[in-house]
């Protein structure tokens, strides 16, 4: 009876020994792996979330940073325009010198034109700061280029355009249309904030222009940016700012 007692636990243990050696069923290794899946999946969704995000933030960056630089060189110019003045010397001197700067010689809400020492060096530069539309061969535009050459002797509006310039590339262009900024790109105010109206270009040739030019007191700088910040998405920044005038 003893015998045949530890044969039945012999048993007992062998028949459990096989059972522990079956591992897992097919029915519970497809559960594993579909909450394997799952988990993993949502692991990777938020990875991706999170480098679109850094993605978006980086372009966004980028963006705000060209934004203000163009805006804060803007600024600089237009407070510099006009200096140094006919006024300024012992013998009488007109625009025409290269030693004087005539200030804002030409206005319209995507152009700006003007003279003045911008770069503190005591030469006179023409400044031109264009809007620009789609360009074959610049992948940037619409953008806006600024150009700056020393001031030759001559007619302020009839001065040349330097071939060399800074862009600010990816602006969304000016105006109140469908897929335009909804503002232009500058507009004027007189000293007591009404805003002038600008369309066509308008410069110191004619008297006319040049008493509409003497009128302006502050200009306004209105510029949007779009930035391509990969898959798909686009970064968009807005930065506005005020000069004041000191003809």
């Amino acid at each position: 009876m003893r015998f045949n007692r530890a044969k039945s636990v012999t048993a007992v243990h062998a028949r459990d020994s096989r059972r522990a050696a079956k591992g897992f069923t097919l029915l519970e290794m497809l559960i594993s792996m579909s909450i394997l899946v799952v988990i993993t999946g949502a692991v990777f969704e938020q990875i991706i979330v999170m480098q679109k995000n850094a993605a978006r933030t980086g372009a966004k960056v980028d963006s705000d940073q060209q934004a203000r630089a163009f805006v804060d060189q803007m600024v600089r110019d237009l407070h510099m325009a006009g200096y140094p003045k006919a006024e300024m010397y012992s013998s009488a001197l007109d625009n025409t010198s290269p030693l004087v700067a005539a200030g804002v010689v030409s206005v319209s809400p995507t152009q700006i034109i003007l003279e003045g020492d911008v770069n503190s060096d005591g030469f006179v530069e023409s400044v031109n700061v264009v809007y620009v539309g789609t360009l074959a061969g610049d992948p940037g535009c619409p953008c806006i280029r600024r150009s700056a050459v020393q001031k030759i002797t001559g007619s302020p509006w009839a001065q040349p355009v330097s071939a060399n310039y800074t862009e600010t590339s990816g602006v969304v262009p000016p105006g109140f249309g469908p897929g335009q900024a909804g503002a232009d790109l500058f507009t004027f105010y007189d000293q007591n904030g009404n805003q002038l109206p600008v369309g066509a270009p308008t410069d110191i040739s004619t008297q006319n222009g040049q008493d509409f030019i003497r009128g302006i007191a502050t200009v306004k700088i209105n510029l949007s940016l779009l930035t391509d910040a990969g898959a798909g998405q686009i970064a968009r920044t807005s930065l506005s700012a005020t000069a004041r005038l000191n003809q």
